[in-house]
């Protein structure tokens, strides 16, 4: 199984309240504790896939589940 999340990035210095924001993904192995992030421009289901298909292509082994506890 693995877990996993999201979390909208704070404003750096000098950013603008107005400038773009971007999202950290984060998912976790429950077994071998091995993490995997991405930042991407938004949370859409586009983002999303893109980031589950990225860490299926780099994982060793098959990944029965992903747990998300808002999705």
């Amino acid at each position: 199984m693995v877990h996993g999340d999201t979390k909208r990035l704070p404003l750096l210095k000098g950013q603008k309240t107005t400038d773009p924001r971007e999202y950290l993904f984060v998912a976790v192995d429950d077994f071998s504790r091995e993490l995997y992030t991405a930042r991407l421009p938004d949370k859409t289901s586009t983002s999303t896939r893109h980031f589950l298909e990225q860490i299926l292509k780099e994982v060793p082994y098959t990944i029965e589940m992903y747990y998300a506890s808002n999705g």
